[in-house]
């Protein structure tokens, strides 16, 4: 005992010596900077005496405080020694004093009858007569209330009866009611408790003794849980917060009591030291009431039933803003009347968050809804959730979890972009599949537009549908959805430009292997035009498609976009150019026999009747005629006249070069050409370049640049040039065309005015003056670009497609390869570049050999139906 008094003596003397320590140095700091505040300048020095003067005193002053606070402590603690030894002595002249009675008692117990002590004896009888005195008045007292149990317990039933009545009310004998229930509910809980010795007659006598008073006491449970359940109503529509506050002081009350009897059972379950000294009766015999947690399961339920409610008047169109006015409400009217530690928003918060899920789940998500409802919920959702954070600052992370829809948001956005997406493809098909009939079948013309060009119902009917579906995943407000559902779109779109290059590689087909024109439905002319506007007007329809959706999303996916609708805009123009190759080859299937007879004798030398040449140029004069009424102007004469064009150029070029040796009749081949380059000049001037200036002759700059005229007139030069001057248009043509001494050399060893020695020393001079000069195989436009970098001139890639062909020795009937390998390109490939080399009849060297030999419809197209002259 000393030691433990020493202790906190010592404690509290070190205490009050940091204490002072921690004052003078917070006084020294003080000093410090009142120092510093009167030093600011140099003439504060002069103020420096009576400012130490100053200091000195408020010193000495502090000092002297200081002295007399330590007196006055030190007085007080000796004086609380003193009363601590005083203390001390009580407790220990008590201790000694049970000690003395505990002895007796024990010798008491251990003493026989003839050898106890008087005092011992007399002990014992008191210790007796004192215990039967308390058990009987603890009999009276019971057998008291027993007495008096009925009535009070039928008038308790009517007050509760009364308040159960209208449990909106004011319930002002509440409190009342708890208590005396409370009462007794714990004299049956003690008595029952106490009869556990008796026989089983008495015990079951108790138990239906109190039987009436248990239905009183689940009543009573029922009252309060049916008042909890109502908290809201209560407190916010009936105004009825100190019927809330009563309820809550009783539970409360009745959680401390379960507390304290639980403690005490633990302790006695565990032996813990003191726990003997607690009554055992009234720990043993409570009913732990848990009336807190029933309380929040009460509020919860009561939440479900008004969800359900709320679901059966006004299905989803109540699920709508009164959660947050709700939410809203609990944080300024009900907050206040529970203990802090209830966290009752929380509890309401996730209370409404959970029933709002299992309602949105079970009434919508579950039921397989349609792509609107998937969206509107999700919408719902992303709203929910903001408000949550911003307008009622619920920590949404921590408190409402899981979300609304279990975590299956993400699901919905996919699955919602799956029906978004099967509905592309399902539509897609469907239209193709029609689409595709009607090309094959050609039972009647297509139809025509306002502006009389031919045209099918893929484009409106693809780009609506489209349009629809990607404008549903617009309405979610989510970036990826849109850039995904626009991906599909297009990919959706290549799909469908893949099985328009297969039906029209394999109608062409049939029609070049038709036999006899009733093999073949007729007028796959007029369905290839009509299916090349419908595939340039669908790449203007996605490039507004791609512009639409670009501007509702971020930067972020603008990029994505902008590269699948480049790549669905570059396939419809592949395909298109497809078409356009396609409807060329209808043009030299017809000029096969013609083409043939260039540079023959005698028929390419006629003049009367017109020449192989003048055939030649009326027939493609009469196709351009038909396929400028009704195929775009913009892809007529941007795509379809440069293929021609280069097409007539490779056939021409092509046939000259296969003249043997000594072939062609001088002069007369050099006329001949003349008239044949004026002939196709004139076609040409007429249809295409209606522009070229009066002035510049016939076509001037305008026809050498569009069509090939600068070729033409070069070739030309080198068959009227006399051998002895030759050398002089070749360099202007090597210079425009490339070397192309191969070329040269068999126009030379063709003319039958030179000698084979005079080809010799021409080439032999050609090919000095050529490596002299460095010149490059294929010119480039860009005059400073170098060997394989910029891109050809025209007439570098005529020639190279000529010569190719030529080394290849290919006929005019092999173009189906070529065909064939830009089909299987798009298919595999979104790379525009790669395609349109493919298809457009580049000058490459893959295009070159095919390009050179293009035939074989002559009399098929027109019996056929086709739209020959």
């Amino acid at each position: 005992m000393a030691a433990a008094t020493a202790q906190p003596h010592a404690s509290d003397h070190q205490a009050l010596a940091n204490n002072a320590i921690s004052s003078s140095s917070a006084i020294a700091s003080s000093s410090k900077n009142l120092v510093a505040d009167h030093l600011k300048s140099p003439d504060d020095l002069s103020r420096l005496e009576g400012l130490r003067s100053k200091l000195h005193r408020e010193s000495l002053t502090l000092e002297a405080k200081l002295k007399s606070g330590a007196k006055e402590q030190l007085e007080a603690i000796r004086d609380g020694l003193l009363k601590l030894q005083a203390t001390r002595k009580d407790v220990q002249g008590v201790r000694e004093a049970f000690a003395e009675v505990e002895r007796i008692c024990t010798r008491q117990d251990g003493v026989n009858e003839g050898n106890g002590s008087a005092s011992s004896q007399a002990f014992r009888v008191i210790s007796q007569v004192s215990q039967i005195h308390r058990n009987f008045v603890q009999t009276s007292n019971v057998l008291h209330s027993l007495e008096m149990l009925p009535p009070k317990i039928e008038h308790l039933s009517r007050v509760l009866n009364e308040a159960q009545a209208d449990l909106y009310g004011e319930a002002s004998d509440l409190l009342w009611l708890h208590h005396h229930i409370s009462a007794l509910e714990a004299f049956r809980n003690e008595t029952l408790q106490m009869a556990r010795t008796c026989s089983a007659d008495v015990r079951a006598h108790l138990s239906h003794f109190f039987e009436p008073l248990d239905g009183l006491v689940r009543s009573f449970d029922e009252y309060l849980l049916a008042l909890g359940s109502r908290t809201f109503d209560l407190v916010v529509r009936e105004g009825r917060a100190s019927v809330v506050v009563r309820l809550i002081k009783i539970i409360e009350k009745e959680s401390r009591q379960d507390e304290k009897a639980a403690a005490i059972r633990l302790a006695k379950k565990a032996n813990l030291e003191g726990a003997a000294r607690f009554r055992s009766v009234i720990a043993n015999a409570r009913v732990i009431k848990l009336y807190r947690p029933k309380l929040l399961e009460a509020i919860d339920a009561a939440t479900g039933d008004l969800f359900e409610e709320c679901w059966q008047r006004f299905g989803s169109d109540g699920r709508e803003n009164w959660v947050y006015k709700d939410l809203d409400m609990v944080k300024e009217q009900i907050v206040g009347l529970f203990p802090p530690d209830y966290n009752i928003l929380r509890f309401f918060a996730k209370s409404y968050h959970k029933h709002l899920g299992q309602t949105l789940r079970a009434r919508i998500l579950d039921l397989d809804p349609p792509a609107s409802t998937v969206l509107s919920l999700y919408q719902f959702t992303q709203e929910y959730t903001s408000t949550m954070r911003k307008e009622l600052g619920i920590p949404v992370d921590e408190w409402l979890q899981p979300t609304l829809l279990d975590g299956r948001e993400q699901s919905i956005i996919d699955d919602y972009l799956g029906l978004i997406t099967r509905k592309i493809d399902e539509w897609t098909a469907n239209l193709m599949s029609d689409e595709v009939r009607l090309f094959t079948q050609r039972n009647e013309a297509p139809e025509r537009d306002a502006e009389g060009l031919y045209g099918l119902n893929y484009a409106s009917i693809l780009f609506q549908m489209l349009t629809q579906q990607c404008d549903l995943a617009a309405d979610s407000n989510q970036g990826s959805l849109v850039a995904r559902c626009v991906g599909h779109a297009t990919r959706a779109i290549m799909s469908s430009q893949a099985t328009w290059l297969r039906v029209l590689e394999a109608e062409f087909s049939k029609q070049i292997k038709a036999k006899n024109p009733e093999d073949v439905p007729p007028g796959l002319t007029e369905y290839v035009i009509a299916l090349c506007n419908e595939l340039i007007k669908s790449a203007d329809l996605a490039e507004a498609l791609g512009k639409r959706f670009e501007s509702l999303v971020s930067t972020k996916y603008k990029a994505t976009i902008r590269e699948d609708v480049d790549n669905a805009v570059n396939g419809y123009l592949d395909v298109s150019a497809r078409c356009g190759g396609i409807l060329v080859q209808f043009v030299f299937e017809d000029l096969r026999p013609a083409v043939k007879d260039l540079f023959t004798l005698p028929a390419w030398y006629m003049s009367e009747g017109g020449g192989t040449c003048t055939v030649i140029v009326e027939t493609m004069r009469d196709y351009l005629s038909d396929y400028a009424e009704l195929l775009n102007p913009n892809f007529f004469e941007a795509r379809l006249l440069p293929d021609l064009v280069d097409r007539f150029l490779v056939s021409y070029l092509g046939a000259l070069r296969k003249v043997g040796s000594g072939k062609l009749k001088m002069p007369a081949a050099a006329e001949r050409m003349r008239e044949d380059v004026r002939e196709f000049r004139t076609m040409m001037m007429g249809v295409w370049i209606r522009d070229a200036p009066a002035e510049s002759g016939e076509g001037g700059s305008g026809w050498s640049e569009k069509a090939g005229g600068d070729l033409l007139d070069g070739v030309l030069s080198l068959l009227s040039s006399s051998p002895a001057m030759v050398f002089l248009p070749y360099w202007s043509f090597a210079k425009q065309a490339g070397p192309n001494l191969a070329f040269f050399e068999a126009l030379l060893r063709a003319r039958d005015d030179v000698d084979k020695s005079d080809v010799s020393a021409i080439m032999e001079s050609a090919r000095r003056k050529v490596k002299a000069e460095e010149l490059p195989d294929l010119p480039r436009k860009d005059e400073g670009a170098g060997e394989g970098s910029g891109e050809p001139t025209h007439a570098a890639a005529i020639m190279k497609r000529v010569e190719t062909a030529y080394a290849a020795g290919t006929g005019v009937g092999a173009a189906g390869a070529l065909w064939s390998r830009g089909a299987q390109m798009i298919g595999s490939s979104s790379s525009a570049g790669q395609v349109g080399e493919g298809l457009a009849g580049g000058a490459g060297p893959a295009a070159t050999g095919q390009q050179a030999g293009w035939g074989g419809l002559a009399g098929v197209v027109r019996r056929a139906g086709g739209m020959g002259p």
